[in-house]
């Protein structure tokens, strides 16, 4: 299998892994009443940003990045009557970086594990 239809292939799979916890987090983000009294659910991103810098060895921050905005945009597209009927743009806007910032750790946090059992 040619290397660029593998790229794709991954790029594809984050996407979607992506999505999938941006939509299985926004049902606990909208639910608002945790015991803990913050979100953590967006740890949960953790996982799609270090699947990414599995996949992409050569450039895991901005693979997992690349794959965090669009992954962002599918999640807001398949929830968008129930995610904008409750929240403003603003309150998704820095929910969605915050999760962009869990997905960078995740890669950065798989880069480290790289760097030091090397």
């Amino acid at each position: 299998m040619p290397q660029r239809s593998l790229r794709w292939t991954s790029a594809t799979l984050g996407v979607a892994l992506y999505s999938l916890v941006f939509i299985y987090a926004h049902r606990y983000w909208l639910v608002g009443n945790t015991p803990l009294g913050g979100q953590p659910e967006l740890l949960l991103f953790l996982l799609p940003g270090a699947v990414m810098a599995l996949l992409h060895a050569e450039s895991p921050l901005k693979s997992t990045l690349l794959m965090a905005l669009w992954g962002t945009l599918l999640g807001v597209l398949l929830l968008n009557n129930s995610l904008l009927a409750h929240t403003s743009w603003l309150t998704l806007s820095v929910w969605s970086l915050s999760a962009l910032f869990w997905a960078g750790s995740g890669a950065l946090l798989v880069r480290l594990a790289r760097i030091v059992w090397r």
